[in-house]
Formats: structure tokens, C-alpha cells, sequence
């Protein structure tokens, strides 16, 4: 049974609904969603909507689900689950009974996947914080080991004057240390809860919006629930500094195949090179082609979120955690 299934008399058409499933892309948000959804009861318990056993019961149906998904990539195959949301419903049905459906009560899958993006990027920007530190301290490392070496600087690919080896480093530490900046600032504007806001114009329970954020690790609620859930800015700014991130990589990929081939000043380890790659004329780095494609992905969300209304709309999940993840394994 779909969440919104009351609303139509005529089903939908087997075709179309299997197309505009969202969950093979969004069932990367689970634990958040999980997370999400423990808030959720907590603050339906102390609402009076929950008894302190139902609370117990969910609790628990969401503690399975989330082992389930964790030991068995098959729990997540599931051809009926139409995103996240209705997976997560679904499967605590099928443990707990009908109890499972009070979960749902005085929430919608607009405030849902609102929250789910917000936790997805604080998260992601945590990890993303942790590589780029550990690839900072390498550059660290090998620009205290050069010493005194120089080397020639460029401006318009022509030699120009000799710098130091370090210096030269030290320029790509410049580089991350404003990715870091620009994702401690994202990561800011999305640290605020939208559990709460309802469909659109705010819950119809007595739900302590400040207490779900406290248990999620927000900074607080978000003060609108027309903006909270039609707001996807937080994710074009994370998107926007992964390609930053990007094009820091790829411009460092670029380089050092330039001194490679043409300069002789390096040499880039074949183990980053394809079998069409590794001749001296033709070597490109995989990673130098990354910031492209991640700069397209920004786009792409921009003129997505153009599209909404003043209220919330289509969700982004395929295009955003589809899109978010190039950075992540250049690093």
C-alpha cells in the first residue's frame, strides 16, 4: 500500500511506477532516515499519541531494520519500496503489526526527506573534512622532506622563476584549506531541523520540534515550514563545494602529468594510469577529468530546484546522492 494511496481511486500504471521509483537511489539515506524517524516517535511518545510500549515496539522494529541493512545487501532489493520513506514504513509493518503505522502520524515524506538531505550532507561533509586532512598532511610531509629543492614556476605554461619545491606544494594547501572553509559554512546552513514543518504549513500535533533537533545533533528547528521543505540551497552549496574539491583534484592531476610529460620534472605512478594511458604521449590521470563532471552535477541541481514552487516538490534524491560522490573517491 502506497503512503498516499487514499488520495486515487485508479491505480498506477505498472510501467510509470516503476520508473519514477526513487529508492535504488535514495536507499543511501536509510540510516538517516532510521535516525529521522527515532526522533520522530520520541516526540510522538511525549506527545500522548504513543504508549510507552508502542514507542518500545518501534524502536525496535527500527533497530532490526537498520542490523537487516547493514549485514545483507539483498534487504535492500526490494521492487515495491517506492523511496526511503516507504521502505522504512513497509518493513516495520511487516515486523511490528499496524503499530507500525502510527509512526506516521503528524509527518510528512516533504519534512522526511528534508531532514534526510540535511543529516546526508553533515555527514558527508564530516568525511569529506577527514580526507582532505589526510591529504593535507601529505602535502605537508612532502614539503618539509624537499628541503631546499627548487624548481621552475609557470605562468602561460612557460618557465618563469625558480621557487622552492615546498612553495610550490604549499600552493595545493592553500587550495584545500578554502574546500575546508567552504564546507564548514555549508555544513552550518544545513545543520537546522525541519521535523515539524508537516506537509507544507506545519505540524497538526503538539510535537516539541526543539527536542527532535536536540536528539538529531541540529543547531536548532528551521523557522519556516514553507522554506524548510521546499529548501534544497544547502544542497547546491555542498554540491558546489564538491566541485570545488573537484577541480582542486583535477587541476593537481593536470600539473603533475604536465611535469611529467613535458617537463620531466616527475614521474605519475602507473597505477593511476588505464592500459590507454600509460605511453608517454598519451598519459592522463583519471582524476583529471573529475571536476568536469562534478560542476555538471551543480548545474543540473540548480535548474532542478528552479523548477519548485514557493512549497516543496520532487525531492532531488536521484540527482543528489547519485551526484555526490565523485570527490569521495578521488580522495
Amino acid at each position: 500500500m502506497k503512503m498516499w494511496s487514499g488520495r486515487f481511486r485508479q491505480p498506477l500504471d505498472p510501467e510509470f511506477e516503476k520508473w519514477q521509483r526513487s529508492f535504488p537511489y535514495d536507499c543511501r539515506l536509510l540510516p538517516f532516515e532510521l535516525a529521522a524517524s527515532r526522533a520522530h516517535a520520541n516526540a510522538l511518545k511525549s506527545a500522548g499519541v504513543l504508549s510507552s510500549a508502542e514507542l518500545s515496539e518501534i524502536l525496535k522494529g527500527l533497530e532490526t531494520i537498520s542490523r537487516r541493512a547493514e549485514s545483507s545487501a539483498e534487504f535492500l532489493k526490494d521492487d515495491e519500496a517506492e523511496d526511503v520513506h516507504h521502505f522504512v514504513e513497509k518493513q516495520l509493518a511487516g515486523l511490528i503489526g499496524d503499530v507500525g503505522y502510527k509512526l506516521h502520524t503528524g509527518r510528512s515524506r516533504n519534512e522526511q526527506i528534508a531532514t534526510d538531505l540535511r543529516l546526508f550532507v553533515r555527514q558527508s561533509v564530516d568525511a569529506l573534512n577527514v580526507l582532505i586532512g589526510e591529504w593535507v598532511e601529505a602535502i605537508l610531509v612532502r614539503a618539509e622532506s624537499a628541503g631546499s629543492a627548487s624548481m621552475p614556476s609557470y605562468t602561460h605554461l612557460q618557465p618563469a622563476e625558480p621557487v622552492l619545491v615546498a612553495h610550490w606544494l604549499l600552493a595545493y594547501l592553500e587550495m584545500f584549506l578554502r574546500d575546508v572553509s567552504r564546507l564548514a559554512d555549508c555544513r552550518k546552513r544545513a545543520n537546522l531541523c525541519p521535523l515539524g514543518s508537516g506537509a507544507v504549513a506545519g505540524a497538526t500535533l503538539a510535537i516539541d520540534r526543539q527536542a527532535m533537533a536536540v536528539e538529531l545533533g541540529f543547531d536548532g528547528p528551521t523557522a519556516n515550514s514553507i522554506d524548510a521543505t521546499c529548501d534544497r540551497d544547502f544542497a547546491i552549496e555542498f554540491v558546489d563545494a564538491l566541485s570545488l574539491v573537484a577541480l582542486h583534484l583535477s587541476r593537481w592531476a593536470e600539473e603533475m602529468i604536465l611535469l611529467d610529460a613535458c617537463l620531466w620534472i616527475c614521474r605519475v605512478a602507473g597505477g593511476v594510469l588505464d592500459g590507454q594511458q600509460r605511453h608517454a604521449a598519451e598519459k592522463k590521470s583519471r582524476l583529471a577529468g573529475v571536476g568536469a563532471r562534478e560542476s555538471g552535477a551543480s548545474n543540473g541541481m540548480r535548474y532542478h530546484v528552479a523548477k519548485f514552487d514557493q512549497g516543496p516538490a520532487a525531492g532531488l534524491q536521484q540527482r543528489f546522492t547519485g551526484n555526490a560522490g565523485g570527490s569521495f573517491r578521488c580522495l
